[in-house]
């Protein structure tokens, strides 16, 4: 467990397993993530600078594990159940305020729509929900991108408003905000 109670790993699901990135991973990573290259750049901001050397992204890696273990943002291989294939990424940020969590996620190009992402997040979701003093997940994204829009609207999360987010490369962008609360989630609201 981390400090604030997010497991570090393993969590399985019926087709998958998350776990905490490791700088090991770094090359399965690379690969994945190279793969999916031009459809993640169209909605991660982060995915614009790449590609990166290996000992980036381990770096990159050895920095997740490090937040992790200190209570910071929990982010998570997706993976194969065997372990051996990155199938995406999922994480648990800390950037929504007290009492909430976002979901973040993306999967590899070659396996969209097969309802990974949308597998991962349910879990994730519970993991969050489950954590003291959070009430509610979010989960953001451009209202363009209907595939990772469609993965809140599967789960039951409610499309609770839109907003227009700075970009550094100046202007602006279109962000939905989606929300799940834990009283929604259990059935008592």
């Amino acid at each position: 467990m981390s400090p604030i109670g997010i497991p570090a790993t393993p969590i399985r699901t019926a087709r998958l397993l998350l776990r905490s990135w490791e700088p090991g991973d770094a090359p399965r990573f690379k690969r994945s993530l190279d793969a999916s290259l031009p459809e993640l750049r169209r909605w991660i901001p982060w995915a614009r600078d790449e590609p990166s050397e290996l000992s980036v992204l381990e770096a990159r890696l050895a920095g997740y594990e490090s937040d992790f273990v200190s209570g910071g943002n929990a982010l998570y291989a997706i993976l194969d159940p065997d372990g051996a294939e990155i199938l995406g990424g999922v994480g648990l940020y800390r950037r929504v305020g007290p009492g909430a969590l976002e979901i973040g996620y993306w999967i590899r190009s070659d396996l969209a729509g097969r309802g990974l992402a949308t597998e991962a997040t349910e879990a994730l979701t519970h993991v969050g929900l489950a954590v003291d003093g959070i009430e509610r997940i979010e989960i953001r994204c451009d209202p363009e991108n209907a595939a990772s829009a469609a993965v809140p609207r599967k789960l039951g999360y409610r499309h609770v408003r839109t907003i227009e987010t700075p970009l550094e490369e100046g202007g602006t962008r279109l962000t939905m905000v989606w929300e799940l609360t834990s009283a929604e989630l259990h059935g008592t609201e």
